[in-house]
């Protein structure tokens, strides 16, 4: 054999050698990798994440307070946060939800059964008066606390009950129970005026 052919030969086989080696250590470390390894590539370190629309506005932020204690924040399109949760400066979690001023509603916790049917609700009016609300499982109202609304059955409007009232429904939705006691005024008319009045 040549020189040059066997200079040849031998430098193919140190370039065959090194690849197969490369391969193998590779198969080898893949081989070798821990789920710990593996559940690790799956982590987010970050101090703050932000997650934005396609404007390009935080939307949702997950970050730390100047105390130190994380937080997530939700902000709705018109740049409020109506909603937050986490840890306070005390080191309790706490639950806000804001009611946005000049919107018309505000804000509500509804607890669900598995037919996704509401069965509570806990909110606030648009002016800031709170309520909750019972339902049965047909969804029908049973009981109210706080300030609701009820409608007159003799002009069919709805009546917004004060903030310290408690009322009971039967299956039907009727009131079958009310305090402060629930009055019905009966419209009378006048007899020299021949208008309506509501006095008794």
């Amino acid at each position: 054999m040549e020189k040059r052919q066997y200079v040849f030969m031998l430098a193919l086989a140190l370039i065959a050698g090194a690849i197969g080696g490369a391969l193998s250590s590779k198969a080898l470390w893949k081989r070798t990798e821990t789920p710990e390894d593996l559940e690790l590539k799956k982590v987010i370190v970050a101090n703050e994440i932000h997650l934005v629309d396609q404007a390009g506005k935080a939307r949702w932020v997950l970050a730390f307070s100047k105390e130190g204690e994380p937080s997530v924040t939700f902000v709705n399109k018109e740049g409020w946060a109506p909603m937050a949760m986490g840890v306070n400066r005390n080191g309790f979690p706490f639950l806000n939800m804001i009611l946005q001023p000049l919107k018309g509603g505000g804000p509500s916790l509804t607890l669900m059964d598995s037919r996704m049917k509401n069965r509570a609700v806990l909110g606030l009016w648009e002016d800031g008066e709170p309520y909750l609300t019972l339902l049965d499982r047909n969804g029908q109202v049973r009981a109210t606390l706080g300030s609701t609304e009820v409608k007159n059955s003799l002009t069919g409007a709805n009546v917004r009950r004060p903030c310290s009232s408690l009322v009971l429904f039967d299956e039907e939705g009727k009131i079958i129970w009310s305090a402060p006691q629930h009055m019905v005024r009966p419209i009378r008319f006048s007899k020299k005026t021949n208008r309506a009045t509501d006095k008794p």
